[in-house]
This record gives C-alpha cells, sequence and structure tokens, in this order.
C-alpha cells in the first residue's frame, strides 16, 4: 500500500497526507512513496531536525560564553574570585569589567586584533 505525503526533506511533517492534499507547513503537494521510499525520506528528513538541533545548540553555547573585548580569545578568567566583575585575558592581559558575550562580534574583534598586530611586526621588518 502506498504511502502519501509531503516530499520535502526539510519539512518537519512526516504525518501521512491524502492524494491531492498539501502539506500544512510548506504548502508541497503529497507525492506517493513506497514503504521503502518512505523510510528512506523519515531518515533524511531526521538527519535534517538534528543538524538544525546541533546548530541552535551550538548558537547558545556561543552565547554563553566569554569573549576578551581587545583580542576576541574565550581564554579569559575571573581575576579575583570574591570580585566576579573583573576579568584577566591569558592572550593579551587585558583586566577590566568589560566582556564580550557575543560570537559573532568576537569573531570581528579577533580579526581586527590580528591585522594589528601584523601591521606591528611589518614595521619591525
Amino acid at each position: 500500500m502506498p504511502i502519501w505525503t509531503c516530499p520535502n526533506k526539510e519539512c518537519p511533517y512526516d504525518k501521512q497526507l491524502y492524494p491531492g492534499q498539501q502539506c500544512p507547513l510548506c504548502r508541497n503537494e503529497a507525492v506517493e512513496f513506497k514503504f521503502n521510499e518512505f523510510g528512506n525520506l523519515l531518515k533524511r528528513k531526521d538527519i535534517f531536525r538534528k543538524s538544525i538541533k546541533k546548530a541552535k545548540q551550538y548558537r547558545d553555547r556561543l552565547r554563553r560564553i566569554k569573549f576578551c573585548p581587545k583580542c576576541g580569545s574565550a581564554n579569559i578568567n575571573c581575576l579575583i574570585f570574591y570580585r566576579p566583575s573583573i576579568w584577566k585575558c591569558l592572550d593579551c592581559g587585558y583586566e577590566g569589567a568589560f566582556i564580550v558575550e557575543d560570537g559573532k562580534l568576537a569573531e570581528k574583534i579577533q580579526v581586527r586584533y590580528r591585522k594589528a598586530i601584523e601591521e606591528k611586526y611589518k614595521q619591525f621588518s
């Protein structure tokens, strides 16, 4: 017996549909699948769901990481345990209360910091 469902592997809707019916999420028309093809489609949809979940987890982890505002390094520690508002970067030596918690901004800071270091070395060469 054929199974009718949404053919879009990026659509999370995996319930059975009727012939000619549209998927309620992505509006693709239902397609007839044989049982083994349906299993492969469900596997692809599951892989897609897991990749989205991993990407969200990665973004959440980046939000929790603290970065140095001078060099963009994540190698930053609390300077004094009883004053958690003072941070020290172990890479560039920055000490202060201001830290960055945005991963994208930290990447931009890292690029800018590397360029500044390269320019310093060019002056001495």
